[in-house]
């Protein structure tokens, strides 16, 4: 892909404050953030062609990673048939990660690679859409 649209309205498309630890079996397993579109309008689930979550520069396995909105939580693999699925441009979805042990005490940079296409932007043949990066990096420090 040469070129993505980039339209970044919301101050934080990773909100900030969001980050969180999960536990599972009272032993912190992971972590959590929310994110919102950077974009003026919502998309269906199934318009996100890419879902990537890196800790430090290094990809997370895609079975590690789910997508929660609306009290649904799907892997990233089946977003692509959640068809009526609608996400708002105004309310945030939840990214979960499932590392074994968390993350460790420190400075961790989080980047989410999110795109997304544009069902209404035809920009070519074989059904090429405008790209649309919904991104973002985030930099959390561990205390624990």
């Amino acid at each position: 892909m040469a070129f993505a649209m980039r339209m970044q309205l919301n101050e934080e498309i990773i909100k900030k404050d969001s980050f969180k630890d999960m536990y599972i079996n009272n032993k912190r397993n992971g972590f959590s953030f929310d994110v919102q579109l950077g974009y003026y309008r919502g998309h269906y689930l199934s318009d996100i062609d890419l879902l990537e979550v890196y800790i430090d520069g290094e990809k997370v396995d895609q079975e590690a990673v789910t997508f929660a909105y609306r009290n649904k939580e799907l892997p990233v693999y089946k977003l692509k048939y959640a068809i009526t699925e609608f996400w708002s441009q105004v309310e945030p979805a939840t990214i979960h990660v499932i590392k074994k042990g968390g993350l460790a005490k420190g400075n961790h940079k989080i980047e989410l690679k999110l795109m997304l296409r544009v069902p209404y932007m035809n920009i070519g043949p074989g059904h090429m859409y405008m790209p649309l990066d919904s991104g973002d990096v985030l930099d959390v420090r561990v205390e624990e």
